[in-house]
């Protein structure tokens, strides 16, 4: 796998004199300057192309055509006939209020506004019934399919492909296409977001700005969720243009000199940071007020404020509100004011159900924050802190390692700074678990309790800041450490939150994904394919199922006992050995790299062949049984049997 950095990936201006990263430079910066500014070594820096192959542009949109009818009949087969889950029911009972005009008012404790809309159109379209119920989700489910095309000129051709064939058989992703929840719309949004984001990067395109800001209040009107989207991709960003931001507060940048990746970084600040007024809720306690009711106050929404908190809570708001409008105004003034106008547009219809309630604009922009951190401390599901390791594993597992493998493999590459974040790593957890265990022992009180506390609180931060900081060690390029980043950063985000259900699985495996995508274009792009096909490498897309299947057979079949059991294993051996050695034969003729290439992607077909029947298994054999781990709280499929009975 060949690194590849350009002068592309560095954002360097290209004319006039200005400071870049803390250093005045005059005039164009060329490319040993490039090479200095990066944070990859100008040794990293190669031109070497990939072999790979190119798919006729006929037979591309064809392959997209064919998945995306495998996909809308996958999500829409039997979609009404699966018992109706306890969310489900209360979703679909508020959207038929909306659809009979008796009206549904924002509450956090449902969400956003975009779902009830969404099924009330399709009730009004299709009529009421559980098929319709769920037919938003199936057909954005479906519509996610074609959303990595956004990304392809940074997948490559080949990985917006793979991107495409995992999101549409992925088990998770395929539930939850076929399930009244907000979680499949976030996807969509959260994935879109991300490759308009890329795109005006690479384009600087005032359009991509634009859908952005619609994106941005798409997914604040559908989940909460979105907060941990912006806060995560405006961490990569400040990571990435921090300098910039420090040169315009010393005043030597304007903000109409920033580059594309700050400019980005602006909109996303800009239009999210009103919104983010309710987290100084957090502090309440240090002032005495409630800015954000804590679950189960006597006569007080959850999440809202109180007395004086009233008050408070407007003046912080209007005080981000004026601040954001304040640098979009001298940031690009046309621009920003076409973006916040985009946005405000779809966040202010949407919260007040399209004008009927307007005080549904102070619900949605102070009490959806509110209510969440209000909960943080109920957890509700009381689930543990390794449960999305366990779920992951059982039906994400493809993306997840493949992803761990390009972790390794990068880390290798990029010498000893990713090791020494993976020591800090393994000692900040050793330490949070010695803290943990000495609190559940109760052998400590009184000041050694406090000590205990902050050195568990030290060491959660290190483990995190660690854990985050480690992409962008890896020498590789700005889009890889991009992924790596998203990936480990959203893991650890709801790892952390207080309330963890199977639905938010999509939300932990959707960056796996499309790293995986983009890892696995780099290992097809990197192999000479008609080499491979002269050296007879095809056999190893035979001789890899054989050597697994002989090793699940010596690990754990039945080989008899005595003489018989000696010649089975002896056998077996053999047959190993020989695998072994033509590995190490088409080797010695297309190289090392290329033929471990081939076997890893000859492993990744049988994972996918797993993964397909697992998906299959939990949504058309166990769809509503608790025999998966994707079933929560569902309703028992006997009383939409009996439903269907009484109505027969």
């Amino acid at each position: 796998m060949t690194i590849e950095i350009t002068s592309e990936d560095q954002n360097i201006p290209s004319t006039g004199g200005r400071w870049i990263n803390g250093t005045w430079a005059a005039g164009t910066a060329g490319d040993n300057e490039v090479a200095r500014l990066s944070s990859v070594p100008a040794s990293a820096i190669t031109s070497e192309s990939s072999k790979g192959f190119k798919i006729p542009s006929r037979v591309e949109w064809s392959i997209y055509g064919g998945l995306l009818l495998v996909a809308l009949m996958m999500r829409l087969y039997d979609l009404g006939d699966r018992a109706v889950h306890h969310d489900e029911s209360l979703h679909g009972y508020f959207a038929y209020q909306i659809f009979t005009g008796e009206g549904y008012d924002h509450n956090p404790l449902m969400h956003g506004m975009f779902l009830f809309h969404s099924i009330a159109v399709s009730f009004f379209f299709v009529g009421d019934s559980e098929f319709s119920m769920r037919l938003p989700m199936a057909l954005f489910g479906t519509g996610l399919v074609l959303v990595p095309l956004i990304l392809r000129h940074r997948l490559g051709q080949t990985g917006a492909l793979i991107a495409a064939l995992l999101l549409v058989f992925s088990p998770s992703l395929l539930y939850y296409s076929r399930f009244a929840r907000n979680d499949i719309f976030m996807v969509v949004f959260t994935l879109a977001l991300v490759g308009v984001m890329w795109r005006y990067i690479d384009e600087q395109k005032h359009r991509w700005l634009y859908i952005g800001a619609a994106l941005i209040a798409l997914g604040f009107v559908t989940k909460e969720t979105q907060y941990i989207v912006i806060g995560l991709l405006g961490l990569f960003l400040e990571i990435r243009v921090w300098r910039e931001v420090r040169d315009w507060l010393y005043a030597r940048r304007t903000l109409k000199e920033f580059s594309p990746e700050a400019s980005f970084y602006l909109l996303l600040i800009t239009l999210s940071l009103p919104l983010m007024a309710a987290g100084v809720a957090v502090f309440q306690g240090l002032f005495g007020l409630t800015l954000a009711a804590e679950d189960g106050l006597p006569g007080v929404v959850t999440g809202s404020p109180t007395g004086a908190g009233w008050y408070v809570a407007i003046g912080i708001s209007a005080a981000f509100l004026a601040i954001s409008l304040a640098i979009g105004w001298y940031w690009k003034r046309k621009v920003f004011l076409a973006a916040f106008a985009v946005f405000a547009f779809i966040f202010v219809l949407m919260f007040t159900n399209f004008g009927s309630n307007p005080a549904g604009v102070g619900s949605g922009a102070w009490q959806s924050l509110g209510y969440w951190l209000a909960q943080q401390e109920v957890a509700r599901g009381n689930q543990p802190w390794y449960y999305y390791f366990m779920i992951g594993s059982v039906y994400e597992f493809l993306p997840f390692a493949v992803a761990g493998a390009a972790l390794i493999y990068y880390g290798f590459k990029s010498g000893i700074r990713p090791w020494i974040f993976l020591v800090l790593i393994v000692a900040g957890t050793a330490l949070l678990a010695d803290s943990s265990a000495s609190f559940e022992k109760g052998v400590v009180a009184g000041s050694e309790q406090d000590v205990l506390t902050y050195a568990g609180i030290f060491a959660l931060f290190v483990v995190i800041a660690s854990a985050l900081a480690t992409p962008f060690a890896l020498k590789t390029s700005r889009f890889n450490q991009f992924l790596f980043f998203w990936t480990i950063g959203t893991f650890i985000a709801y790892t952390q939150a207080g309330e963890k259900m199977p639905w938010l699985l999509v939300n932990v495996a959707l960056p796996a994904i499309i790293l995986a995508a983009k890892v696995l274009n780099d290992v097809v792009m990197s192999i000479d394919w008609r080499k491979v096909w002269q050296s007879q490498g095809a056999l190893a897309l035979i001789g890899v199922p054989i050597f697994y299947l002989l090793l699940w057979k010596l690990a754990y079949d039945d080989l008899g006992t005595g003489s018989r059991q000696f010649a089975s294993v002896w056998i077996i051996l053999v047959v190993l050995g020989l695998l072994l050695l033509g590995l190490q034969i088409l080797a010695s003729r297309i190289g090392r790299p290329r033929a471990l290439g081939i076997v890893g992607l000859a492993t990744v077909a049988i994972m996918f062949g797993f993964t397909f029947r697992a998906g299959w298994i939990a949504n058309y054999e166990n769809s509503d049984i608790p025999r998966e781990m994707l079933v929560y709280t569902q309703t028992s499929p006997d009383l939409h049997n009996l439903a269907k009975e009484i109505e027969q």
